[in-house]
């Protein structure tokens, strides 16, 4: 068994130059980030970020990675299987997640603090220019620097943040060539801003990658320019319990807005950070529209990271625009429990495994497998179940249905579809169940999820299938 001294032996662990940023500075904003509302909650996340900061300082980025991060921070054994077990990279998410909630919501900051995407080293982006001492050179990282401290860069769908200088009391005296040249040397630095990013982070993967390459056969026609996809976000119902300073409909006469009774309130209000709970009037507000499960929305987000890398592309939308219109002429990724969307249980024909409320049942049983798969509660734990299915509509557009028994559940399963690491043992055996020699195109996987605080940390394949039709 591989021991974490060896992990560290192998890693080869190198410095970093001195930073720009001092690194008590660095941690003095570290540690209002973790004071703050986002992460005061998420003792785990906490932590991740705490740790890889510090190593980050200490220029132990090296040692920055899933395995050492599993064993370090969450007690994993040294050999223990990443692919499987997803906690850091949850994890990771979240720390995402949660740093951009604190950073939207306190804008007015000297510096951040990120997490890119596929990547557990951080970046300290300072975000005004800072007097550089007499005689200090700031220093120069090469791009294959794990560790970084930059310039602000902006990532796909953030503002343009550029380092501001303070306003000078006398008027400018820059002629038009030297202004000029001013902004062409602005508009370089961005340039190659950009470029240093894609080689530090990743250029978007090409349709010919080869870790992608299978999942041709798995898509299908789906993300294909040739046919819109849309992604379907399920649309729960909805209870909104909100306090109004006057009353409003009686019982009965508005069946999307039903008085709370005074007993009830008193008993809500105890949980309730909603400071409309001390209002004198309480309703419940039915919603069927307008929320969706946050397990169903990081699917969707996997789902179209995976469409990207692949050169593939959709359009994101809500079960309840789902009809048969759009069923001839599109092709569809729908996550959440059918059982969510009536279109999707008058729509899809009846498989091997069936979803249902509480339980996925398997109609054809397989020695060792089954009848009836149910999610339990042990501990802090959540034992959970999901299907990826691929099937076809009716008219025969192509429908992926990726859907948990509860909302992390969906979570898991959408995490472990885009995972070409995770996904590829699957492929075989698929493509191994075949009778014919091209690939299936309706089938099932069913998936065991275990979820910790709504969070799922362990994926696994329980047992597959190709469907009716293959």
């Amino acid at each position: 068994m591989a021991t974490l001294q060896n992990l560290r032996d192998e890693s080869g662990i190198t410095g970093i130059p001195s930073l720009p940023l001092p690194a008590e500075e660095i941690r003095e904003h570290l540690d209002m980030i973790l004071a703050g509302n986002e992460f005061c909650s998420s003792r785990r996340s906490s932590e991740l970020l705490r740790h890889i900061v510090e190593r980050a300082l200490a220029g132990d980025t090296e040692s920055l990675k899933e395995r050492l991060l599993g064993v370090e921070i969450f007690h994993r054994r040294s050999d223990y299987d990443t692919s499987t077990d997803a906690i850091v990279r949850v994890t990771a998410s979240d720390v995402r997640r949660r740093l951009s909630n604190f950073y939207s919501e306190s804008s007015a900051q000297s510096m951040r603090i990120t997490l890119p995407l596929g990547s557990y080293v951080p970046d300290f982006i300072p975000l005004a220019i800072r007097e550089v001492p007499a005689g200090i050179t700031q220093a120069k990282y090469p791009d294959s620097g794990p560790s970084r401290i930059t310039t602000p860069v902006r990532a796909p769908g953030e503002p343009i943040v550029l380092p501001v200088e303070p306003r000078k009391s006398h008027p400018s005296h820059l002629t038009k060539p030297v202004a000029l040249a001013f902004c062409l040397c602005i508009l370089f630095a961005l340039g190659a801003g950009w470029w240093l990013r894609d080689i530090t982070h990743g250029r978007g993967f090409s349709k010919d990658d080869r870790d992608y390459a299978f999942y041709d056969d798995l898509l299908g026609s789906i993300g294909e320019k040739s046919k819109e996809t849309q992604i379907a976000l399920t649309n729960p119902h909805v209870l909104l319990y909100l306090g109004l300073n006057k009353a409003g409909p009686a019982l009965g006469e508005n069946p999307k807005d039903v008085p709370v009774p005074p007993d009830m309130a008193a008993v809500l209000n105890q949980t309730s950070n909603d400071n409309q709970a001390n209002f004198p009037f309480h309703h419940f507000f039915v919603d069927t529209s307008n929320y969706t499960g946050f397990g169903e929305a990081t699917a969707a987000f996997g789902v179209s990271r995976l469409l990207q890398a692949t050169g593939r592309s959709a359009h994101l939308t809500g079960a309840r625009f789902l009809n048969w219109d759009s069923a001839r002429q599109e092709q569809l990724v729908i996550l959440g429990a059918p059982h969510e969307s009536a279109f999707v249980q008058s729509t899809l024909s009846a498989a091997n495994f069936t979803i249902d409320y509480n339980s996925i049942h398997n109609a054809h049983p397989l020695p060792g497998e089954q009848v009836d798969y149910f999610k339990s509660g042990h501990g802090g734990m959540l034992e959970d179940y999901g299907l990826i299915w691929m099937t076809k509509s009716p008219s025969g557009t192509r429908v992926l249905v990726l859907a948990g028994l509860s909302s992390a559940g969906t979570a898991g399963v959408g995490e472990f579809f885009s995972d070409p690491e995770r996904m590829r043992p699957v492929y075989k055996q698929l493509r191994a169940l075949a009778k014919k020699g091209a690939f299936p195109e309706s089938w099932q996987v069913l998936l065991k999820i275990e979820t910790r605080e709504y969070i799922p940390v362990q994926v696994s394949p329980v047992a597959l299938r190709i469907t009716e039709g293959n």
